[in-house]
């Protein structure tokens, strides 16, 4: 099943060559948010549809396989990378990990293709609507219980746990760039980090991405632009990963977003609340009474932009499920992600991220894929630095190489690491995108 993963990865690959030979290299211009440099990899996030990473991320490129989109379009990227882990765990699980985590074997994480007809530039009302396709490893995030996954847990789009096939996005909008509303299945807008590779600076996932919140949603999301320096969204989902549950309820989603005039300083406050299953995974024992009870998330952003060159974010989040615990209790999990980002160059960009994820009941960390030895109940302080650049040699590649170091102080007496020998582990790895 890896191998085939692969094979399609290749003949994709080979595919985009071809389209690609004879094509000049992008030529090196501005860098810090200007378009075809390393400050700006993606005009409008695809994960929080605002100006979080503007500045960080490179946009644009230098060709298209399908023709550059205007209004619509089909684009897309191909993401593959591998993870030396220094301890060589028999599992080759990267401890409890669920994204980009084998360790000292290559991965093809995303195949990743989009169409879509975005709402008209000019402030004229119009109508737009999305569909995105990921194929690879990094599948399992993007999954939604009653859609890619029967609830009955038979009959499943994917019957393998490494690679699969998923349909992240499907949605409709109508209205205008400072008004609309969209209905379907989207990515959430709680959080800093995302699925789609391209909207993030590491290619080593933060445990808050990991495990602290939910990935996509079905239902309604409104957008509401009053004015350059605000945008707030509102609506009701159908919970978390989920288009059919027994124990889920209408949530409300909803975030603000405030920044000065030139985005040197910005703050988002976003939270989704409402009824979930309280039993997180049948590993958790001793497993609570299952039932729907309130669980609630928000993140709280802050970005400070001193110079040009030089970008701060500090990411403070919280997560409670009511009943999570089997004496009735509720369960909570909570941290603090920090980023520091430098523009060495024209076609370098720096990073660091240090971060402390406090799974205080064991109820998060390690939700991941069937066959990972280093699963929940793992309660404890985890905390992880990651260092790197990012490069981009052309318009169409981008290369994120990383060292990173993660270190548990736990409650239970289980180590999460090198299959529950360690309570640490030392990674170093790279991942190349190419957006075709």
């Amino acid at each position: 099943m890896r191998r085939s993963g692969w094979a399609v990865c290749g003949i994709l690959a080979g595919v985009i060559t071809l389209a690609a030979s004879g094509l000049a290299l992008g030529q090196e211009q501005d860098f810090v948010g200007r378009e075809g440099s390393v400050g700006s990899f993606e005009r409008v996030d695809p994960v929080l549809n605002d100006d979080v990473n503007d500045s960080v991320i490179p946009i644009g490129q230098d060709w298209y396989l399908f023709g550059e989109p205007d209004r619509r379009g089909v684009y897309g990227w191909i993401d593959g990378g591998f993870i030396g882990n220094f301890a060589s765990p028999a599992s080759k699980f990267n401890g409890p990990y669920n994204s980009v985590d084998r360790a000292n074997e290559a991965m093809m994480n995303q195949t990743y293709l989009i169409a879509e007809q975005t709402l008209p530039s000019d402030g004229s009302a119009g109508i737009g609507a999305r569909a995105d396709l990921l194929y690879g490893e990094d599948f399992p995030n993007a999954t939604s219980t009653g859609w890619e996954v029967n609830p009955s847990r038979q009959g499943n789009w994917n019957s393998g746990e490494f690679y699969g096939l998923a349909m992240p996005q499907l949605y409709a909008e109508a209205g205008r760039e400072d008004l609309s509303v969209k209905f379907g299945h989207f990515y959430t807008i709680v959080g800093y980090e995302g699925v789609p590779a391209v909207g993030n600076f590491f290619y080593m996932k933060s445990y808050s991405y990991q495990f602290a919140g939910p990935f996509t949603h079905w239902g309604g999301l409104a957008n509401w632009r009053p004015s350059d320096n605000v945008e707030v969204n509102g609506g009701l989902v159908n919970g978390w990963n989920n288009l059919a549950s027994a124990y889920t309820n209408a949530n409300f989603l909803g975030r603000v977003r405030i920044k000065n005039d030139d985005n040197s300083l910005a703050s988002t406050f976003a939270i989704i609340s409402g009824n979930e299953a309280d039993d997180f995974s049948p590993l958790f024992q001793p497993a609570p009474v299952l039932e729907a009870a309130n669980r609630t998330r928000y993140s709280l952003l802050f970005e400070v932009r001193p110079a040009d060159n030089w970008e701060y974010v500090f990411h403070q989040w919280y997560g409670a499920q009511a009943h999570g615990l089997n004496d009735g209790s509720t369960a909570i999990w909570t941290g603090i992600d920090q980023y520091l980002y430098w523009s060495a160059s024209k076609t370098w960009k720096w990073g660091a991220r240090f971060e402390w994820f406090d799974d205080i009941d064991g109820t998060r960390v390690g939700l991941n894929r069937p066959s990972n030895p280093n699963h929940v109940p793992l309660p404890g302080n985890y905390f992880s630095l990651t260092l790197g650049p990012n490069w981009v040699p052309t318009g169409n590649v981008l290369v994120r190489p990383a060292f990173r170091w993660d270190f548990f102080s736990g409650r239970s007496g289980v180590n999460p690491f090198n299959d529950g020998v360690s309570t640490n582990q030392t990674m170093l790895g790279f991942d190349a995108i190419q957006k075709f």
